[in-house]
């Protein structure tokens, strides 16, 4: 390509070039203009709201481990023994704080609202659509339904559209250049604009980077999103309020919810995240605060708190664990925190939303992705300066993985080790045990009551999320009614234990894969559904299967636990499972309104005018796409070398 081509008037807008330098993860920084973030009385509050936290999912996970050991002491304790419960207690943390955290967002369902904010002045904000071989048809048309939403509000602040196109297809990218052409022959004086760069430097992340480099200085902050995302217009409005009236602010999330599912996998992921999302999302903003985590799109960024605080450096070694950062996101929050700036999280703020993968398969391929890049923070949780909590989020994150390993480890380490429970029960002369003063005069033996309080915790999200939405009172209207939603919730449990094991040695495999060397390329996500053939669904769930088998095999034989056949059912019939999830459903779950999320229910007024845009965006015979050979004449959006 000539780099020295530059961007054609039709395109872009004038450059403003911002600073943005790299920064180190050995030394400290603070953005000389931030603002301060919290009172004395505000952080003595919150560092007791955390400390609480922290203390009850300590607490639990110590009593549990110490019931643990005290099954295992009569007759002495080996050390298998203490390895399963070393495990034990490791993932159970994790459980608990999820329990604590979801606990906390059910109390305040009914404290929070949306509050309006009296703006001091006016900002210029940008809209920050990154696209790498997406169809451009629905990039597009949801640039459209924003612009056009945006016009239909009375807001002060001036929002302009950027499409940042990292496509390599030159197909593909003359398809996007007609695209945009036709979207601007559509809306001629909406400030929509479009750059195709040269290089992909440093993926999402760089693309971002080199936007700020290069248009940053003109605009006050920058609404990101997904070639999957759509706000409303009154959404982006009031994160741009929110962001002029907090001068302390930084970055604020929102929290999106699914939409385009027609999948029985999609309808799952978008029931679970519409019923138990915003109570876990509750939770989290209590004790967070101005703390919270960025999950890459869907929010609103100071554009020179960014630029002055966010740069990444590239991570110190090679392969999968070093090289550029893959998820950004994490990285970016807490470089911001440390810096100065708030992290907030919106929770009552709908008009959000994204896409889901449409099957298992496409879920699994995404979660391989993100599975390195979550590793990745092993080098960064160190990192000089960082919040306690980013350091937090760090580690939650890398524990999102892992945690799959370790639960897998556990259970085939439990195959090998033998608990006398009767004598667990009676043995006074051995510790002394809760379990036993509550079991003593039941059936249940204490190894019996530590998995069933696993169980109910890991259960909880799900359980207080639900109560939450069945005590909504009329709200529980747009989910069909008490029965429908209450059926939805017992379908939605059966399906996700089955496929927890699955998930589970997917996630295995991916850590695997991590460890031993093996990189994630950089792929288009599906984002429509394609029925895979049921052989590739053998293949691919192999290990599921043959894993499943072997453990069905010695459930028969009498040597393995029954316990665990729910998990063993999930594995041996991982490929039908991911088949009929795979299917297309959706007709016969809306025949009796069954996992029916509101979005689905009412369609969003966003999500129908992309839809209206799309369809008149749409190729006609009156509108002649370029050639391979015309995209060479079209090569000025994607001609200006990258500076990312």
């Amino acid at each position: 390509m000539d780099a020295s081509v530059t961007s054609a008037n039709e395109y872009l807008p004038p450059e403003a070039p911002l600073a943005m330098p790299e920064q180190h993860f050995d030394a400290p920084f603070t953005d000389p203009n931030a603002q301060p973030c919290f009172s004395a009385h505000v952080r003595f509050s919150l560092s007791l709201r955390r400390f609480s936290v922290f203390f009850v999912a300590s607490l639990t996970t110590l009593w549990l481990l110490y019931e643990t050991l005290a099954a295992f002491s009569v007759g002495g304790i080996t050390p298998s023994e203490i390895g399963i419960a070393s495990l034990f207690a490791a993932n159970f943390f994790w459980i608990s704080l999820s329990g604590v955290n979801v606990i906390l967002g059910f109390l305040r369902r009914s404290r929070t609202s949306v509050s309006s904010s009296n703006s001091a002045d006016p900002m210029k904000v940008a809209l920050l659509v990154p696209a790498y071989n997406e169809d451009p048809g629905r990039v597009f048309a949801n640039a459209a339904a924003m612009l056009k939403s945006l016009g239909e509000t009375d807001s002060m602040h001036t929002f302009s559209f950027f499409v940042l196109s990292d496509t390599r297809n030159s197909t593909a990218a003359a398809d996007e250049v007609a695209m945009f052409r036709r979207t601007k022959q559509l809306m001629p004086n909406a400030p929509l604009f479009y750059r195709r760069r040269a290089e992909n430097v440093g993926r999402k992340a760089g693309n971002i980077e080199e936007w700020v480099r290069r248009w940053g200085g003109a605009y006050d902050a920058m609404v990101v999103l997904d070639a999957d995302s759509a706000m409303e217009g009154e959404t982006i409005r009031h994160l741009a309020d929110e962001m002029a009236s907090d001068p302390s602010a930084g970055l604020i999330q929102t929290v999106p919810r699914l939409i385009k599912t027609n999948t029985l996998f999609g309808r799952l992921q978008q029931f679970a995240t519409a019923v138990y999302g915003q109570t876990l999302a509750r939770g989290f903003a209590a004790w967070f605060s101005g703390e919270s985590n960025y999950w890459g799109h869907n929010a609103i960024i100071r554009t020179r708190a960014f630029a002055a605080s966010a740069g990444l450096p590239d991570l110190k070694g090679y392969g999968p664990f070093g090289g550029f950062v893959m998820s950004h996101d994490f990285v970016e929050a807490a470089l911001l925190r440390r810096a100065g700036w708030k992290v907030r999280l919106l929770t009552e703020l709908g008009g959000s939303y994204e896409e889901t993968p449409p099957t298992l398969i496409d879920h699994v391929v995404r979660d391989q992705r993100w599975c390195q890049g979550n590793l990745q923070h092993v080098g960064v949780v160190g990192a000089v300066g960082l919040h306690p909590i980013s350091r937090f989020h760090l580690l939650h994150g890398i524990m999102a993985y892992m945690a799959a390993p370790l639960w897998l480890i556990f259970i085939f380490l439990g195959l090998f080790t033998t608990v006398d429970p009767m004598a667990s029960i009676f043995a006074v002369d051995h510790w002394q045990s809760v379990s036993r003063s509550l079991t003593i005069n039941s059936d249940m033996t204490p190894m019996q009551l530590i998995f069933a309080v696993t169980i109910g915790v890991l259960f909880l999200p799900k359980a207080l999320g639900f109560l939450s939405q069945l005590i909504g009172g009329d709200g529980v209207q747009a989910w069909g009614g008490r029965l429908r939603i209450t059926i939805s919730f017992i379908i939605e449990v059966l399906l996700s234990a089955a496929v927890a094991p699955v998930l589970m040695v997917q996630q295995t495999l991916a850590v695997v894969r991590t460890i031993a060397g093996q990189e994630q390329g950089w792929n288009a996500q599906r984002r429509s559904a394609a029925r895979d053939d049921f052989g590739d669904m053998l293949r691919i769930h192999a290990v599921e299967t043959l894993l499943g088998l072997g453990l069905l095999y010695g459930i028969a034989a009498g040597a393995i636990t029954l316990w665990l056949i729910p998990v063993v059912t999930g594995l041996v019939l991982a490929a039908p499972l991911s088949s009929l999830l795979a299917g297309r459903t959706g007709a016969l779950f809306d025949r009796f309104g069954l996992l029916i999320a509101p979005e689905q229910l009412t369609t969003p007024p966003i999500v129908m005018l992309a839809d209206k845009y799309h369809r008149q965006l749409s190729p006609s015979d009156t509108i002649v796409l370029p050639t391979d050979e015309d995209a060479s004449a079209l090569r000025a959006p994607d001609t200006v070398p990258s500076s990312a």
